[in-house]
């Protein structure tokens, strides 16, 4: 919320067809600030869901949360890139474009609409690879197949791939854990899991906080990932 204050308050827009209007609340300016507040405003309120999820042991839906979470990171650095160095590529410039494009309100609307590839992760991941090159000597394309495996990993939650199926099943009542996985450690594994992705966000939460001349936010951020990381919490 700290890093959110200085954007807020959004502004009330009308809209929908006439009759039928509604609000939707937006922010003075639709620009990468704007896609990185809302990004990690979506990130926050995913892990704290994503915590819930793992302990309820419905871990499941916690990896389908998971995998939007791990998508916001690389793409509020690739957005953050742009802050910092005053220019946008090509792919940064349409993921800011597609953000702010207005929704189709009626069926019509989106079928007669013409149809728009969606800015690919993988050039969002290069972003977060040269991002990873400022602290120091990394193998880049060793860095970008790690990303885009673990995204991919997180991206069979979302598909309902087989393994996440068959990842509830009980084999000692012979029955699927439609209410939660009964087993502790499988509960802890994706409570890890989640730690893991909370100190990722604390990391990112840091730099945008210096990016906004911040620096005592970001020395308490840093605590706080400092003290995440040495908890053994993590996977």
């Amino acid at each position: 919320m700290a890093i959110a204050q200085p954007f807020l308050p959004l502004e009330a827009r009308t809209i929908g067809r006439k009759g039928e209007e509604g609000i939707q609340w937006v922010f003075h300016e639709e620009n990468a600030w704007a896609v990185i507040v809302g990004k990690l405003v979506r990130m926050a309120s995913g892990l704290r869901a994503a915590f819930l999820l793992a302990d309820t042991g419905l871990i499941s839906k916690c990896g389908t949360i998971l995998r939007t979470v791990a998508d916001f990171t690389t793409e509020v650095i690739a957005m953050a890139e742009t802050v910092r160095t005053g220019a946008a590529n090509d792919a940064q410039k349409r993921f800011i474009q597609q953000y702010f494009a207005p929704l189709a309100e009626t069926p019509d609307d989106f079928d007669a609409r013409e149809r728009e590839r969606y800015v690919a992760r993988r050039d969002l991941v290069a972003a977060y690879v040269r991002w990873c090159s400022e602290f120091g000597k990394v193998d880049a394309d060793s860095m970008r197949k790690t990303l885009m495996f673990l995204l991919y990993g997180f991206d069979k939650f979302v598909h309902g791939a087989y393994l996440t199926s068959s990842e509830l099943y009980d084999p000692f009542n012979k029955r699927f854990m439609l209410r939660g996985h009964v087993f502790e450690g499988k509960r802890v594994e994706y409570k890890r899991t989640v730690a893991s992705k909370l100190h990722e966000m604390v990391g990112l939460l840091a730099w945008i906080s210096m990016l906004l001349n911040m620096p005592v936010l970001t020395e308490v951020i840093g605590k706080a990932a400092l003290k995440l990381y040495d908890s053994g919490e993590l996977m």
